[in-house]
């Protein structure tokens, strides 16, 4: 079964200019993805001609355009409706789409992901505590399920899944000690200083070597042998992986799997959330900005805390 991931709220006029649909969704713990694209009709009706799904690590910063080259096919008449099915491990995706020379008409798009796929706890755990049988509530359930991961990242200071591809952070050192973000420690591409911020001009520090991982990189943090990190501003480069392994799925090579504890944490929360969420108007939050809103004055349960404590990033 699928879960929503995103939904265009109402067709949007697609021309022969790239028009985009979706913009910018996070994915980052998600894979395994199905794009439905419906020609709503309006204009002229044309057929679309093109759908583009574009990929970033940033938000768009950074952009890889048409990465999933005919999903799904073209040319979609009028009144009609295509899907196709993608794997992707970037943080982010925008779906685009353009008519003809000369045409018109309108789109929606829905893109889905397999809900067997866990986050922070999956959404098969909540419903098996709620005693919930069928998909009527999935999609609210989702989403209070992404709220409990930002706020449990925000209260632990630290991102606590695993991100899918590398990511490119910046420090600045304390002493011999550097804390990362992201814990545990998956894999270190490089590690780089530079006060001028030109690392393009350095080696990469070699590990065992210029640095060690602390306790195999358990708590994040990595020693510098025989001297201190930089401590200006931005002037340490470390590309890497780090986090726990999504709820449900299988940890592959240097993973860790997600702590028993803190994934019933997430599931306490939910259940919580859940009997309360017409109080504090859950059942309208969106997945992204409206989820921050509303989950950042949601108090978390007494053993829930007691849990996070365990998990807050080590101050420095």
């Amino acid at each position: 079964m699928a879960e929503l991931v995103a939904k265009t709220s109402s067709p949007v006029a697609v021309t022969q200019t790239v028009t985009v649909l979706l913009d910018w969704v996070n994915i980052e713990s998600l894979t395994d993805f199905t794009l439905v694209i419906e020609n709503a009709g309006g204009g002229s009706a044309n057929d679309i001609a093109d759908v583009q799904i574009d990929t970033s690590d940033d938000g768009g910063v950074t952009v890889s355009t048409d990465q999933h080259d005919g999903v799904p096919a073209v040319p979609i008449a009028a009144f009609t409706a295509k899907s196709g099915t993608f794997t992707e491990t970037a943080k982010f995706v925008r779906v685009r789409a353009q008519c003809g020379e000369g045409e018109d008409t309108t789109a929606t798009a829905i893109l889905l992901a397999d809900s067997s796929v866990g986050r922070i706890c999956t959404l098969s755990d909540v419903k098996a505590r709620l005693g919930e049988t069928d998909t009527e509530n999935d999609t609210v359930l989702t989403r209070i399920i992404l709220g409990i991961e930002k706020l449990f990242a925000a209260y632990c200071k630290r991102e606590l899944l695993a991100n899918a591809a590398d990511i490119t952070e910046y420090y600045a050192g304390c002493g011999p000690h550097l804390a990362l973000r992201r814990y545990p420690i998956i894999a270190v591409t490089s590690i780089k200083q530079a006060l001028a911020y030109d690392f393009d001009s350095f080696d990469a520090l070699t590990e065992n070597t210029h640095y060690r991982l602390v306790n195999d990189g358990r708590d994040g943090i990595i020693y510098r042998m025989y001297t201190d990190w930089f401590n200006m501003p931005d002037s340490i480069q470390v590309v890497y992986r780090g986090g726990y392994c999504a709820a449900g799925q299988t940890p592959g090579e240097g993973e860790t799997a997600m702590p028993a504890d803190l994934r019933e944490a997430a599931i306490e929360q939910a259940t919580f959330l859940w009997k309360r969420k017409d109080d504090i108007g859950l059942s309208a939050v969106g997945f992204e900005g409206g989820s921050v809103s509303k989950f950042s004055a949601v108090e978390l349960l007494p053993m829930v805390r007691q849990i996070l404590d365990n998990y807050r990033r080590p101050q420095l």
